[in-house]
């Protein structure tokens, strides 16, 4: 960071990361729900009840990790 950069505070959104990570959730009922690059999903696949947010940068700060 520079100077000026660390004079400022950091988002407490994503504490100064600039990006907010994706969060993976993993449920029975989602088994058999397949990604589009994909033909089918079957349990000894990554995606078997599995759903994922992506990554996303952070709508406080946009994308600096500080605020003014």
């Amino acid at each position: 960071m520079t100077t000026q950069e660390m004079s400022k505070d950091i988002c407490p959104t994503c504490m100064g990361k600039t990006v907010i990570e994706g969060i993976c959730e993993v449920s029975a009922e989602w088994e058999g729900i397949k990604t589009s690059d994909q033909k089918l999903c079957t349990a000894d696949t990554i995606c078997a009840g599995q759903l994922c947010t992506p990554d996303a940068i952070c709508p406080t700060c946009n994308g600096k990790g500080y605020v003014h």
